[in-house]
């Protein structure tokens, strides 16, 4: 045997052997056992290099949905979080402040919650642990609550996608509308669907009574002076008024029809607009911040 070829057949030796690791499996917001491992193979044991195994199957979008919108973690800001730390005064944790703010406080009292209630000791407030403690319905209120957002690159104006669960997009921007030209795109969702701040900033208009062709709307500016329109709303959250000082991923309202768009499907009309001036296409942010196409 040629010893050039010595160092290829030793390398493909130690790419058909399998490391001795475990795989653990994660439902996020399951009532089932929160993680199962599956058993490691024995170190030097071949892995067969056809008929791969089939990949996990997808969660439903709409428990994604819950688990992403409605867990409230350090950082989480708002009503839902006073009602979370009210309970948590009233199951004794005397410590806690009800200041609407999820800090180290109340993630120590969730923590010691979770633990007394066998459950899964993270510090997160999960969709299971609020309906264990019977909060679930003031979280599905659509009460302010900042969500964590990834770290997003190659978008220009916005850090977040505005709609949160199951939705669909086009680039529709600049099409024939009985008004004009669209100056937005059209984000589908079903009705009430969290609508969130797609950057820091302030409001500084909004309505919650139908006005208009936009319905109930908001409109965000950042800090960069670049401003954001939210129209069609079916709601605006609590707590969120003219000059409130929102963070990314806060909730703003819920996906409507309301405006003009009434009596037709549920949806989100979003602009852009940098600078405060004309509107932009905001298809490619919309893209570059999505986090189904990543």
């Amino acid at each position: 045997m040629s010893r050039a070829l010595v160092p290829g057949l030793l390398a493909l030796a130690g790419c058909l052997t399998a490391p001795a690791v475990g795989v653990a499996i994660d439902i996020p917001g399951s009532d089932a056992s929160p993680s199962v491992a599956a058993p490691a193979p024995e170190a030097g044991t071949a892995v067969p290099l056809a008929a791969p195994a089939p990949a996990p199957a997808q969660a439903a979008p709409t428990a994604v949905v819950a688990v992403r919108t409605f867990s409230l973690r350090p950082g989480s800001r708002g009503q839902a979080v006073r009602d979370l730390q009210r309970e948590l005064r009233r199951r004794g944790y005397r410590g806690v402040r009800v200041d609407g703010a999820y800090g180290r406080g109340t993630k120590a009292a969730v923590r010691s919650l979770q633990k007394r209630l066998k459950m899964r000791v993270t510090g997160i407030a999960d969709a299971r642990l609020m309906r264990r403690v019977g909060l679930q319905r003031s979280i599905t209120a659509s009460a302010p609550v900042a969500v964590a957002q990834p770290t997003v690159t190659g978008a220009k104006y916005l850090r977040a996608f505005p709609v949160l669960g199951d939705y669909s997009y086009g680039s529709d921007f600049g099409a024939a509308r009985h008004q004009g030209s669209h100056e937005g795109n059209d984000i589908m969702a079903p009705a009430g669907s969290p609508v969130v701040a797609v950057a820091d900033g302030t409001v500084i208009r909004l309505s919650r009574v139908e006005r208009g062709l936009g319905g109930l709307y908001v409109w965000l500016r950042d800090r960069a002076g670049n401003e954001y329109y939210y129209a069609h709303l079916k709601f605006v959250a609590p707590g969120i008024d003219e000059g409130s000082r929102v963070a990314v991923g806060q909730v703003l309202g819920g996906v409507g029809q309301t405006g003009d768009a009434r009596g037709t499907v549920n949806h989100l009309h979003f602009e852009i607009h940098p600078g405060g001036g004309s509107a932009t296409d905001p298809n490619s942010d919309l893209r570059a911040v999505d986090p189904k196409a990543r």
